[in-house]
């Protein structure tokens, strides 16, 4: 046995960020298959985020670290919800206000915050509070329109509901966004 482990060659980091990045894709795809199929709860621990006056979940599966509002740096050209970009423990990321996105005209107060996501390109959510997590939350079985705020309807991040105590809350998976500027930087 002890021989068999001294035949395999080391991976590389590169190919370690590749095979992790797979997985996390990996992730995403059973959780919104799960969404699709129904049932009981949406497994896992979810981070409950208000932006625009909306508020949504997000799989903490996706989410690196939360921190306070940083100074941007403007992207030239870029689309309106695309806040800047700035460093985060050495590595560039792209911020971006979900409150944008859901219709809001100002720009996010002192207190805001940012999600930093898993995923390339970095990515970071301008959001107004992160108030909570929640576990296993269940899922919404009704219309969908009906459990959605005005600023969610047409959200192409939206992949499916669940209830908080009596409150419907949209979940949200911000792959497009990243897909969108990787295509944009790439």
């Amino acid at each position: 046995m002890a021989e068999a482990e001294q035949h395999e060659t080391p991976a590389s980091r590169s190919q370690l960020v590749i095979q992790f990045r797979r997985l996390e894709e990996e992730i995403q795809q059973v959780e919104q298959r799960l969404l699709s199929f129904g049932g009981e709860t949406l497994p896992g621990v979810h981070l409950v985020i208000e932006a625009a006056g909306c508020r949504a979940l997000l799989s903490s599966n996706r989410v690196v670290e939360v921190v306070r509002l940083v100074a941007t740096t403007p992207v030239p050209g870029a689309a309106r919800h695309v806040h800047g970009t700035f460093l985060w423990r050495r590595t560039p990321v792209i911020a971006v206000d979900l409150r944008k996105l859901l219709g809001a005209a100002d720009e996010p107060g002192l207190e805001a915050q940012m999600v930093i996501l898993t995923g390339s390109p970095c990515l970071a959510l301008v959001v107004d509070h992160v108030p909570r997590l929640l576990e296993d939350p269940k899922l919404f079985e009704g219309e969908v329109a009906a459990g959605l705020a005005a600023g969610l309807r047409d959200c192409r991040l939206v992949v499916g509901l669940c209830l908080d105590g009596e409150e419907v809350l949209p979940v949200i998976d911000p792959t497009p966004i990243q897909a969108e500027l990787a295509g944009r930087t790439g």
